[in-house]
């Protein structure tokens, strides 16, 4: 299992619409993707503009299936509420229950 996990930070004013956006546009798009297992949006506790999604994914292939074109063209759907995130990658060695 793999995660994506993406830092965005999020002006005041445009945090509503672009949770409802990121959520609208973007998960939908997601959850139709081979090996997209799922996605949480977290905001932080010490900064309420950072929000991380947390992308978790069967694999790194199912991951990088997804086109540059596939990426632009959901980013459009954006608008002007398109914020380009940090990036990291994290494996996961062993889930406890």
């Amino acid at each position: 299992m793999v995660i994506e996990f993406l830092t965005f930070n999020v002006p005041a004013e445009m945090r509503e619409k672009w949770k409802s956006l990121d959520n609208e546009i973007w998960t939908t798009f997601l959850a139709t993707q081979e090996g997209f297992v799922k996605k949480e949006l977290w905001q932080s506790s010490e900064n309420d503009g950072e929000f991380h999604a947390v992308i978790w994914w069967k694999d790194k292939q199912s991951w990088a299936a997804i086109s540059s074109d596939q990426i632009t063209k959901v980013d459009k759907g954006m608008g002007e509420f398109l914020i380009t995130p940090k990036m990291k990658e994290f494996l996961v060695l062993k889930e406890y229950e």
